[in-house]
């Protein structure tokens, strides 16, 4: 048992430190460095998220669902900008300015740090859709979600 909770505060210590947060409380908040994070990084805040708020999709077809779905919309680039449309981010939020109110949640820019993009557009696909693959299948129809 020691050596699970172990492996469980070594696992959190590591997310927590790739992703750009202040430090390793349980609720430390996302500083500015995750500014600078790669798709990779981006990914690990998702699984994080997903893992402490969506715990139904904490499954391998549910997380390649939303891998595949923004994958397409943003390569998980949280500088992610549409010229056309506007949208940006991670999940493309369009008006970009949707995800504001979560930026100012986490005391960041929502448009630079890919914190607030993830949570805005987890939240958006569980109302929207109820899961990433249901999301990924409306994509799929018509190239958007």
């Amino acid at each position: 048992m020691i050596q699970t909770l172990f492996v469980s505060f070594a696992s959190i210590a590591v997310v927590l430190a790739t992703c750009g947060c202040a430090n390793s409380e349980p609720n430390a908040k996302p500083t500015l460095h995750a500014t600078n994070n790669t798709a990779a990084q981006n990914k690990e805040i998702a699984r994080y998220l997903i893992r402490t708020e969506y715990s139904q999709w904490d499954n391998a077809p549910q997380l390649q669902c939303l891998d595949n779905l923004w994958q397409a919309e943003s390569h998980w680039n949280h500088r992610a900008r549409n010229k056309r449309t506007g949208a940006c981010g991670i999940p493309q939020s369009y008006p970009c300015k949707k995800m504001s109110a979560s930026g100012k949640a986490y005391g960041v820019d929502h448009r630079t740090n890919p914190w607030p993009q993830i949570a805005w557009g987890l939240q958006y696909v569980d109302k929207r859709y109820g899961t990433p693959c249901a999301a990924w299948k409306r994509f799929q129809r018509g190239g958007g979600y």
